[in-house]
Formats: C-alpha cells, structure tokens, sequence
C-alpha cells in the first residue's frame, strides 16, 4: 500500500469509528465501553493544549490515555521514537534522557520507550480517546559516536556535514552548517538525506502519528540559505500539525521559520518563569510573547521545556508545583499560542531535578492531571475562538486576570494571602463559581467582585453554555468590519451537529468548521452585505449570529502612533507589504507628525491593516524598533519600543510616563475641581502599568481631561515625583516624561 493510501485509509477509519462504542478488556471477564470520538469534535491541534509526556514509554502513554483526556489535553508529544544510542548499556535512569537525542538509525523503536507495534498500538488506543499524538523528530544530526552511526546512514553519499563545532554563535551559517556538541550534523541540502528522512516522517504518520516536533529546527537552515530545499521537501510528509524549536537569540530568524510552521516561543518561557520568581507581572508584559513577525497562533508556548529542566544549568528546576500551577494558568487562558506541559519527573522539582523515585519509561509526576491544570486545560478548549483582554485588577502586578470575550476569565494570584478583587471586567453579569475552589465570583454593571485564594488560579465561566452550539466568523472584529475588496473569510462551527450560512437575502448553504466563503461582491464604496450562521447542537438548540461588512472607501485613511519613548528629535515610520513592496518610499520612510500630546502620527491607507504590511520606527540615525522584522500594521495602532500597546477601552484615553530612571514601578495622582476632587484615591494616588520597554502608562475616563484636571506621577515609597509642585496639565492621550508633555 502506498503511503498516500494508508494517510487516507487512517482519516476514513477515523471517521467510520466516530459513532461506535468500542467494548475493551480490562481484566477477567471486566469489559468497559469506550466512547471513541470523533475528530470533526474536538478543537485543532494548534487551538489545543499539549502534554508532553518526557520519557513516557509508548505503553505507558496507552494505560494513561484516559486520564490525559479527562485533564484536558488534546495533543501528546512523545520523545524521539527512533533508534538511538543506548547509554551506559541501556541503564534507564533519567540522568541518561539525552541520549534520546542520538539517532544511530530512522528505524521506529527503541530501548527507552518500546518498539514499533507498541507504538502503533499507543496512536490506536489515542484515536479511540480523540487525542492526536505529536512526535519529537531528531533531524539535526546524528550520534557523536561515528561506530554506532548506522550502514544505513553512512551508505547515502556525503551525508553529513561533519561534527566540527560551531563556534560562533551569532554567525548563522556556522550555526547552521556545523555541529551542536560534536554530534554529527546531517547535509540537509542533500536531496538523498532529505528523502531518507522524510520516508521516516511518512513511517510514523502511517503508524499513527498526527504530528511533529523538529528538535534543534533552527539549526537547519531555511529554503534558499545556502543552497537547501530542506524543509520544504520535509514538512510535506501528510501530518497535521507541525512545529520547530527555535530557542530565540540574533539569530533564529524565528519569522523565516514561522512561515513555514508553528515555532516556540522561549524567550516567553523565560519572562513567565521571572514572573514566578519575582510574583508579580504588568497585563503588558504577559501580552507581549516576545516573538516578532510571527502571528501569535503559530506559537508554542511553554513555562518550561525538558531543556530547561533537565539540562546541566537546570534553569527551571527551582520552580515547584505551585509556580507550575500558575504560570500554566497565565499562557493556557490565553486566546492563541499552543500550550505545552511538562511532565517532571515524579519527586522533581525544588532544587532537585532526578529524584530516582522514577525512571525512563514511568510516568511523570501527577501534576499533569492538578485539579487547576485540568480545569485551565477545558477553559482553554472551552474558549477557541474568544477574544482575550489582559489586566492587573485595581493595577495590582501581584494579580493577572485574562478574560476571553464576555464569557469567561482566569485570575492568578502570584503572591501569599487572599486576594480582594473589585475590578472593571469585560464579563457578562451573573455569578461565577471557580471551578477549583469553588468560591463564587460576582459581576455586575462591568465590576467583577470576589476572593481569590492564596498562591492560587480561578477558573470562571459557564461549562455548561460551553456546550452548546457556537458560530464564529474567524478573525472578525466587532466595531471594525469594513473591507475594501471582495474577501474570503473562514466560517466556524463548533458543538454543532448542523451549521448554515446565508449571504445577505439567499438561500441557506450547509457548511462544516473551517469552510470558506467570499463576501462583499458587488458592493460598491459604503454598500454593506450580512453573513448569517445558524448551527443546531445535540441537545436540538439553535444559535445564530449575523455579521455586517461594510465596503470601504478605496481612498480611506487610518493613523499609527508611535509613543517616541528614547526622545527622539525625529520619528519616521518605514513600511513595506508582506512581499516587500516598499510602500512609503526607500528607507527611512516618511517623518512622522508630533502632537500636541507628544506622541507622533502618521496617516496612510486605511487598506494597510489588510495587506500584511509591517512598520518600522527609526530616528535615521542608527536606531530603529524593532530591529529585525517590522511590527504588524494595526489601524489606530499606539506603539512603544516593544510593539502594539494593549487596545485603549472604548471611553477611556490612556496616558503614559517615561521612566525617569530606574523606577520598578509609578504611580498617577490625579485632583481637580474646588472642592478639590480625587478620582484615583488620595496621595500617591492608583499604579500604573509598566509596559515592555520599562516605561508606564494608564487609562483614564476620557471626561478626566475636560475637567481641567492635574496630574503628578510619583515613586511608590520614595519622595520622587514629577513635578514637584502643580501637577501637569491632563490631556487627551497625554505622552509624559519628567519634564512634562513630551
């Protein structure tokens, strides 16, 4: 049978097995029924979360299948499943996990984990539960150790690259073309190699396996670099889901690869595990995942990696269960990125990265299955499709609150004792229960009241509503639906037995999640046209939601800000189109304008927030952000240094302050009137928010500026403020540095 043909034979059985009860023996004369579920049900891969099973045989994976999908998880990624070399004559202590990293040959099977019936078995058992498994795929290099290397390998004509060592780190080429620790590296620009290693993709894929993870990707070099069509030859092996490991520095190139295939976000680990550490985080930092020009979507998210764990520095081992809970909380609530778990050894953690209470081949601790990372994980799936808006509640760092829509809202306490909270929230009214503690949370009139436990995450929202029928237009945004051409856009369906669209007044058209449909044909500048789901769930109910697109003017226009925080004596913004077309001339484009506010704007066509297009600020003296590739275009975007500043609330007008220097945090004291009013509370007033690029902002009623109010901005628990007498004056989207208004 072809390979083609067992891919398709695999999604038809797939689909012939959705309504089918398996019975399955577990024990003299014991039989349980097994619901198996359909794919079409379950959330995408990339929408889901992941756990990583680290040194799960592939058996034990199969006797654990049902409580990996009672916790939540849609996805398990195994460790790499070829033969490799068996160290210290095959002891299976942890110590020895590395060597999984040491192909001798792409055969399926090894020591460590088991052969290849079993792990045929493990992906039938998976499909039966609904769960997809992602494999770790080690096509970097081989073993260090050339005697162990295969005949198989050393037959393909001039198939490596050698095992010198790379020896600067900031050179791409070397970083791509030579060895990592002497192992040696595979010539991925040999079309032999590539098809050899792509028949073991394919393998695994016929044997079950629904993705994979590229070990070491961004030591391959892209399509062009030096001759190779490595990856293009290779992500082409009929998976579902794909991604790479790009720990980020100057030079992964984490766009280049992010065109190609989902890619880690590691610095982002890096900022939550500070977090942790520090137990406090702004709603901008957890915001921004640190990675440029990459949609955020094509993320893999973590807060730590086995890397980080198990490597000689062990820079995650500090953490305990607790910092685990809730760093998961914070990246898993989110609307995009794909979550990865973990799984520590049992015992680990605290200092102690091997306690020997388990080995390879065990499964992790239990942590995997915690009543808050279960209950984080079916928030996550429960939310697909639901925007997502960051705060500190009351300004608190010591608190992070991601809310999805109206519908629900994680809220972390990083710090001991109960929490207080008494915030705006985006949350329809009614009353929550956490679904870990079970404290009930109130909303009403877009205050969100209640007590979140020490050191704890609560979980808000309506379980049983998250079952019911939902309909969505992907990437629709409400208030800001105008098009200036005939567009394609993806309908969704979820919980749905049955879903239809209609265009304007025409006849309902059955369609599944992730149909296509153009709108806006014929329409004419200032025409608009309705798009109407309607999907019917199991228990009978329908739901409908009609969207508006409006057809633009052609010679519209919207404006960017940029917030100038280095005080720059000129701002100008370059651009250019996804395929480079330079857009407002050569480099450095055109000069910004300066407002009154002392931020600066520019107007372009309000059809750039459509066109892919990226910007860049630079002073044309040598200095720019960012420095690589440009920031995503948003209309009525508001920039600093680090990017996009979170979206100013409708009503609100957000005022910023330049650190002066130093300072870890700020604080905004506002008065006015006679009587003198206080509207942030009394000296030193309500903190603000630091942003990514060490300075700090605030939104405030957009009326606070009508009043001829002053503000002052001072240093929690120092006598620094700015300035040191009457306060400036308040004005609309007020850009602040010591001085005054920039």
């Amino acid at each position: 049978m072809t390979f083609q043909n067992k891919v398709n034979l695999k999604k038809k059985m797939k689909k012939s097995l959705g309504s089918l009860l398996i019975l399955t023996a577990i024990g003299a004369g014991g039989l349980v029924q097994v619901k198996v579920v359909n794919a079409d049900e379950q959330v995408s891969m990339k929408d889901g979360t992941i756990l990583h099973a680290w040194c799960w045989s592939f058996n034990t994976i199969k006797d654990n299948m049902q409580a990996i999908k009672d916790a939540g998880y849609t996805s398990v990624q195994t460790s790499p499943i070829n033969t490799v070399v068996a160290g210290e004559g095959g002891n299976k202590s942890l110590k020895n996990w590395y060597y999984q990293y040491q192909p001798t040959i792409y055969k399926i099977g090894n020591y460590q984990l088991g052969t290849e019936e079993e792990f045929k078995e493990m992906n039938r058992v998976a499909d039966q539960y609904g769960i997809k498994i992602i494999v770790d795929a080690v096509l970097n290099h081989t073993t260090s150790d050339y005697n162990q290397i295969s005949q198989e390998i050393k037959n393909i004509p001039n198939w490596t690259h050698g095992n010198t060592l790379i020896s600067n780190w900031h050179n791409r080429y070397d970083v791509t073309q030579n060895a990592l620790l002497t192992l040696y590296d595979w010539n991925t620009q040999n079309e032999y190699v590539q098809q050899y290693l792509l028949n073991y993709l394919k393998q695994a894929v016929a044997d079950g396996a629904d993705g994979f993870r590229y070990d070491a990707a961004k030591h391959i070099e892209l399509p062009g670099e030096y001759g190779s069509n490595f990856w293009n030859v290779i992500l082409n092996n009929g998976s579902e889901f794909q991604y790479g490991e790009i720990l980020q520095d100057d030079v992964s190139n984490d766009a280049g690869y992010g065109k190609l295939m989902s890619i880690t976000a590691s610095n982002y680990g890096q900022k939550i595990r500070s977090a942790l550490k520090d137990r406090h985080i702004s709603a901008g930092n957890l915001m921004n995942y640190q990675v440029s020009g990459v949609d955020a979507a094509n993320l893999v998210t973590w807060v730590e990696s086995h890397d980080n764990y198990a490597n000689d520095d062990q820079e995650s081992t500090w953490m305990n269960d607790s910092d685990i809970r809730l760093g998961w909380a914070m990246i898993t609530a989110r609307a995009k990125g794909t979550p990865l778990f973990f799984s520590r050894p049992v015992g680990g953690g605290n200092g102690t990265r091997f306690p020997g209470q388990s080995q390879i081949g065990d499964a992790g601790s239990n942590l995997y299955k915690d009543a808050t990372v279960t209950a984080v994980n079916k928030f996550h799936n429960a939310m697909v499709g639901e925007s997502e808006y960051l705060r500190n509640p009351g300004g608190d760092e010591q608190v992070a609150m991601i809310e999805r829509g109206t519908k629900g809202a994680v809220i972390v306490n990083l710090v001991d004792g109960d929490k207080q909270i008494n915030s705006e929230t985006n949350l329809a009214d009614g009353t929550y229960t956490d679904k870990v503690s079970g404290r009930q949370f109130n909303v009403s009139n877009g205050r969100i009241t209640g007590s979140v436990p020490s050191r704890s995450a609560v979980v808000l929202y309506d379980d049983q509503a998250s079952q019911a029928a939902q309909v969505s237009v992907d990437g629709y945004k409400e208030g800001d639906n105008s098009i200036s051409k005939a567009t394609e856009v993806t309908l969704k369906a979820k919980n749905a037995d049955s879903a239809t669209y209609k265009l304007g007044n025409g006849q309902e058209v059955a369609y599944k999640d992730g149909d296509k449909v153009t709108v806006g044909e014929g329409l004419e500048a200032g025409q608009s046209t309705t798009l109407t789901l309607t999907a019917t769930g199991a228990d009978g109910q329908s739901t409908t939601k009609t969207y508006t697109f409006t057809m633009k003017d052609p010679s519209a226009e919207t404006n960017i800000y940029f917030q100038n925080p280095d005080n720059w004596s000129d701002v100008y913004a370059y651009m250019y189109s996804a395929k480079d077309n330079k857009l407002l001339g050569a480099w450095p484009g055109t000069k910004m304008t300066k407002e009154a506010s002392g931020r600066y704007s520019i107007t372009v066509p309000a059809s750039y927030a459509e066109e892919g297009v990226k910007v860049i600020f630079t002073n044309n003296q040598g200095s720019q952000y960012p420095q690589n590739e440009g920031f995503d275009f948003k209309a009525e975007g508001l920039y600093s240094k680090a990017g996009l500043m979170p979206d100013v609330p409708a009503g609100k007008t957000r005022v910023t302050f330049d650190n002066p220097g130093g300072w870890d945090s700020a604080n905004a004291y506002l008065y006015y009137g006679n009587p003198v009013q206080y509207p942030l509370g009394v000296w030193p007033g309500t903190q603000m928010t630091k942003d990514d690029a060490g300075n700090f902002y605030l939104d405030l009623p957009e009326e606070y500026a009508d009043v001829n109010a002053k503000i002052i901005f001072n240093q929690p628990g120092t006598s620094n403020q700015f300035p040191y007498s009457e306060g400036f004056n308040l004005v609309k989207s007020g850009n602040y540095n010591k001085d005054g208004l920039k």
